[in-house]
């Protein structure tokens, strides 16, 4: 039934009987190859597929140990249940690079192998825990893994001399004619040691290269199984604030843990949209600035803030090195950072505005599509920065339909609500509305933060018709109680408003604020794409489209 072969420099009784009594199977065979240096792993290995008495072969190293019994087992059913495979192993890669070092992107590398040395024990964990399923990939790790002899293609190249990339070789060959090479994660294997490269490595690593060199890069797409949950960490300025971006990354996090991805933010601030992100089961990561630095202050560097970025390392490794698929990024500094110290996963950007610094979009290979949350932005990255309109998919801002429907209001004079951070950009737009709303006759309500301007001092003495409500969580209950919206650009408040019936005046203005027009959207036909779970429906298809 299954034949269990490795090559040792002398033959451990003990090791014997532990991979024996662990298999779960009763009549294994077991075929030690004392192996003192004189053979090439290449050559010891040839030599047990042509002992061995069964088409399915185990080989694996002789300082590893097995958690769990009943192993053997879970190998044949793997085989019998996947007939398209011919090896497969605990940890390997889909990707293998034209330098032919196959873990040198990790979120390709599949698999799961517990290692122990110097008296200290942890998981590597590459890829989730897949239970029974296997996931394809193009190469496996030595370590331990299996061979069905009438499914695979090639026996072990002999060229490949020592100890070294006997393994890639193998798996190699064999995927170049057609045969699948897979992983699986339901084994528990420990291995006594943490590997390590050398001059021998790399000798035969130049080797491999060589020969294969009119065949690499490889890479294979991954496929996403019905209930697996995509990994995003979503990167944001701060996660205080009850506007604009903020609220984006919270309605769009909410939305996407309801459709099963695990979200994790990380951000400057945290309070209070973090505590409620971490009560519907998302991670918020709140870093904290260096002294002397403050983050969108207009003076970070890549160059001088190594401090901020090895912030953000130890929050995010706290409790191990965390794992994602996807990194979801909004604000240039913050994008920056995350970038640098996530070399290796491809990245969706989000740009909240073309009149922002902080919004510039970074430029950047990780980065595969960007997402403008309206038509105009995506015409500004490709006009200013000659992105390719390829690369960048208009996905407005996501709202929460629970709490904006449609709604009448039943005030004695018309209403105009004007919702957001009171702030320089909005300043002009503020004092046209003062005064075109008293010349309609119409009453003008201001909900936000004042951030810089005096509010008191714009409405003055005369204007009765103005009210300033401050900020509030609730905005619900002023766009359904008003009788149109104002807002500078295609905000946030807009979009609420038609969600509950209300005509919008949007106004288009420059980077200083300065008012360019101004015009009054009556509700579109097309509303329901604002809706959250629509807008996350398409960001996690554009997820899946980077990732695969």
């Amino acid at each position: 039934m299954l034949t269990i072969g490795y090559s040792t420099k002398k033959i451990n009784p003990e090791f014997r009987d532990h991979i024996e009594k662990s298999c779960g199977i009763h009549k294994v065979e077991v075929i030690p190859f004392e192996n003192p240096g004189t053979h090439s792993l290449s050559e010891a290995y040839n030599i047990i597929l042509e002992k061995a008495s069964n088409d399915i072969v185990v080989l694996c190293h002789d300082d590893i140990t097995f958690e769990k019994k009943n192993w053997g087992n879970k190998i044949l059913k793997h085989f019998n249940r996947n007939p398209d495979y011919g090896i497969l192993g605990v940890a390997g890669s889909k990707y293998l690079p034209d330098s032919g070092q196959w873990w040198e992107k990790r979120k390709k590398m599949y698999g799961r192998v517990q290692h122990t040395s110097e008296g200290k024990t942890w998981l590597s964990a590459y890829s989730p825990d897949i239970g029974s399923a296997l996931e394809e990939v193009l190469i496996v790790d030595g370590v331990f893994f299996s061979v069905h002899k009438g499914r695979i293609k090639k026996r072990f190249d002999e060229t490949v001399k020592g100890f070294h990339f006997y393994d890639v070789d193998f798996c190699f060959q064999n995927y170049l004619e057609g045969v699948k090479v897979g992983v699986h994660t339901n084994i528990k294997v420990n291995h006594q040691s943490i590997g390590q490269t050398n001059e021998d490595w790399d000798d035969n690593r130049k080797l491999f290269v060589e020969k294969y060199s009119s065949h690499l890069p490889v890479n294979i797409k991954r496929t996403f199984r019905k209930g697996q949950k995509i990994k995003v960490l979503i990167g944001c300025l701060n996660f205080a604030n009850h506007t604009g971006s903020e609220l984006y990354v919270y309605e769009l996090t909410k939305e996407l843990l309801k459709q099963g991805c695990e979200v994790s933010v990380c951000s400057t601030i945290g309070d209070p949209l973090a505590r409620m992100v971490t009560q519907m089961g998302g991670k918020v990561y709140s870093i904290q600035e260096p002294p002397g630095f403050k983050l969108g202050d207009g003076k970070w560097s890549l160059n001088t803030t190594d401090g901020l970025v090895l912030s953000i390392k130890n929050q995010l490794y706290k409790t191990g090195e965390p794992q994602f698929d996807v990194l979801h990024l909004n604000h240039t500094p913050i994008t920056e950072h995350l970038l640098k110290l996530y070399p290796d996963i491809d990245t969706i950007c989000s740009i909240h505005s073309e009149v922002i610094d902080l919004e510039h979009p970074v430029i950047h290979p990780q980065i595969k599509k960007y997402i403008a949350i309206r038509p105009e932005i995506k015409d500004y990255l490709i006009n200013r920065f000659n992105i390719d309109a390829d690369m960048i998919d208009v996905i407005y801002n996501p709202i929460d339909h629970n709490r904006f429907k449609l709604t009448h209001s039943n005030n004695k004079r018309p209403v105009v609500l004007f919702v957001g951070t009171m702030d320089y950009l909005r300043e002009e737009t503020i004092k046209d509305l003062i005064e075109t709303t008293k010349v309609d006759n119409k009453d003008l309500w201001l909900v936000g933060k004042e951030n810089g301007i005096n509010i008191e001092d714009l409405i003055g003495v005369d204007n009765g018709h103005v009210t300033y409500h401050g900020p509030t969580w609730k905005v619900e209950e002023f766009v359904k109680k008003c009788d149109e919206t104002a807002g500078i650009l295609l905000g946030r408040t807009t979009i609420e408003g038609w969600l509950c019936g209300k005509a919008g005046w949007i106004y288009d203005v420059n980077s200083s604020g300065q008012i360019n027009g101004k015009e009054l959207h009556q509700v579109p036909y097309d509303v329901a794409k604002f809706r959250a779970d629509i807008v996350a429906t398409e960001i996690i298809e554009k997820y899946k489209e980077i990732i695969e």
